[in-house]
């Protein structure tokens, strides 16, 4: 197949090329240029150009005829260039597999995932988090201004072919946040550590790795019509426990603090557990529980981490 990934010179889209690559299909990647990547593999063709000029009738990506449009978002997620992705999705009857986030989901607003506000403490609603799950009315609070993955996906609802991709937290080579500040600690020797409520918060994470492999499961068999998906890890740690396994990676002991919630600097705290589903990403799509084993991946990323400290 040919698939063209929409912005994709960040973190996802040169993982996601690696596996579509890997997997036989031509791949080409349409950006403005102003962010080559490294770690882009060289078969990919590039595309440069405004979003707007490459997406309109006409243009660079209707042009290269793509069976499939991988759409990172990352320069943000909107009604427009969701619009517009839909637009040229129609014109050249390409499937969409669009790169969303469960921040979608009410529940983590209420749980005060992303800058702690809207927490509540009856939250309501089941986890894991199934992709029916009651959806946010507005704005994720700490998004950048204009970004909604929520009206993104709204737009691709009328689709013929749209897979909204919803990863959890990624970690991996470049992509990181919650292990980024625990190795930092631990290079910096500072074996104290505060764990916000016995650091029991559970997040939703996912290793880059198993994005991509989501991305190339759903240019190949995502169902008709639009279609979301959850993309998380198949099972995961609460902070106490990710602390102990980063420590562990690295031989260093760390002097756990137990300190009440909303008093430390602490990587998106989360009153309650946030879970999702990963069940259609293993039935539908097929992708498997080591693709990657958590585990695995995690000890790439520490190790990863550890060797461009201070880069």
């Amino acid at each position: 197949m040919r698939v063209l990934i929409v912005g994709g010179t960040r973190i996802v889209g040169p993982a996601a090329a690696d596996a579509l690559i890997a997997a036989g299909h031509d791949v080409a990647v349409a950006h403005s240029g102003a962010h080559e990547s490294r770690a882009l593999d060289p078969a990919a063709e590039h595309i440069h150009g405004a979003r707007n000029e490459l997406l309109a009738a006409g243009g660079a990506v209707e042009r290269w005829r793509p069976d499939a449009l991988v759409d990172t978002f990352a320069g943000g997620a909107s009604a427009a260039s969701a619009a517009a992705l839909a637009a040229c999705a129609e014109r050249t009857g390409a499937r969409i597999v669009a790169v969303s986030s469960v921040d979608v989901y009410r529940y983590l607003v209420e749980a005060g995932l992303g800058d702690g506000s809207g927490t509540a403490m009856l939250p309501a609603g089941a986890i894991p988090l199934r992709e029916d799950a009651p959806l946010r009315e507005g704005p994720y609070p700490g998004a950048a201004p204009g970004h909604d993955n929520v009206a993104m996906e709204a737009e691709l609802h009328g689709c013929a072919r749209a897979a909204a991709l919803r990863p959890g937290a990624i970690y991996g080579p470049f992509a990181t946040t919650r292990e980024h500040t625990l190795v930092e600690r631990a290079a910096r020797g500072e074996r104290r550590l505060e764990l916000p409520d016995g650091g029991a918060q559970v997040f939703h994470r996912v290793a880059l790795a198993r994005v991509a492999a989501a991305i190339g499961a759903a240019v190949e068999r995502a169902p008709d019509g639009f279609w979301a998906c959850n993309v998380v890890d198949p099972y995961d740690s609460d902070y106490a426990g990710l602390a102990r396994k980063v420590g562990d990676l690295l031989d260093f002991a760390w002097e756990p603090v137990d300190v009440p919630f909303a008093t430390t600097d602490h990587p998106w705290q989360t009153r309650h557990p946030c879970l999702a589903s990963d069940e259609r990403l293993r039935t539908v799509l097929g992708v498997r529980a080591d693709e990657p084993d958590p585990d695995e991946a995690l000890a790439a990323t520490v190790a990863w981490l550890s060797e461009n400290a201070g880069r």
